[in-house]
């Protein structure tokens, strides 16, 4: 059995993503957290208020890593190339990293104080910095929510007859829909 001092927040963090990612969120409980980690489910309370909590710091961490992402390769870019580059760059992201996509499935059940909710009002006040004309934009809320509802989709079995070139094709229509709404649709 691991030694408590060898134990630290970043290290219940990484280890909490890893079964997330490997045996999906249901599975991630603190007792089989501990069970990973080598250590009495006891010894997380000193890290983690519970489970909610543990998910929220996993979520944060993620988004934060995502976040950073974005910086590098958005530097110098506006409009539209910036908008479908931030929209690739986030569903790729979620695509490839099942622990956060399962994460902001559940976002609604965290507290606004929440770790999570702050990295995503970060990555929110990021995108939004894209300089965008406001007057042609339906709203970066929606840009978003079409972002994670897309790849919530891309992720399901409902779209297996769909080529990858025909799903970004159609990724990128969607996200450019709301970013130069057609004039009869902002009526």
């Amino acid at each position: 059995m691991a030694q408590k001092r060898n134990l630290d927040l970043d290290k219940i963090i990484d280890q909490a993503t890893k079964l997330i990612s490997e045996q999906g969120l249901a599975a991630t409980t603190l007792p089989a957290l501990a069970k990973t980690l080598g250590v009495r489910s006891q010894s997380l309370y000193h890290y983690v208020s519970g489970r909610k909590q543990l998910l929220s710091l996993v979520g944060a961490q993620q988004i934060k890593i995502l976040r950073h992402q974005l910086m590098d390769n958005l530097i110098g870019m506006s409009g539209r190339d910036a908008v479908l580059k931030f929209a690739d760059i986030v569903r790729d992201f979620l695509l490839s990293d099942p622990a956060l996509a399962s994460v902001l499935y559940h976002l609604n059940e965290y507290p606004k104080d929440a770790a999570i909710s702050q990295e995503i009002l970060d990555l929110i006040k990021l995108g939004e910095r894209l300089n965008l004309k406001r007057e042609s934009v339906i709203s970066f809320h929606a840009l978003i929510g079409a972002v994670l509802g897309y790849v919530f989709l891309d992720k399901s079995t409902s779209f297996l007859d769909e080529t990858k070139d025909e799903s970004n094709r159609n990724y990128h229509e969607m996200i450019l829909r709301l970013v130069e709404p057609v004039a009869d649709l902002q009526k």
